[in-house]
């Protein structure tokens, strides 16, 4: 019969401080105290995806997110056509 396969010992865990063997105690993640300035919702709408990546690479290359420019786009209409 064969040994099994020959391979090296795992490494032996290293102690903290000087021998000890307390557990650090996990650091305090601070609360979520984020407050939002206006109430905001979720948008799912469908639209091709040439339309998807022509506001994708709008936002990146004028360095703004996709939300404002869906706000400024909406704007833009309301000043063509007339506010709903």
């Amino acid at each position: 019969m064969s040994k099994g396969l020959q391979i090296a010992e795992p490494p032996r865990r290293r102690l903290s401080g000087a021998g000890g063997t307390e557990r650090q105690k996990p650091a305090e993640v601070a609360k979520f105290d984020h407050v939002a300035e206006d109430e905001k919702v979720q948008f799912n709408k469908r639209v091709t995806r040439r339309v998807a990546d022509g506001y994708e690479i709008l936002a990146i290359r004028t360095r703004r997110k996709v939300p404002d420019l869906l706000a400024e786009a909406l704007s833009l209409l309301e000043e063509k056509h007339g506010k709903i």
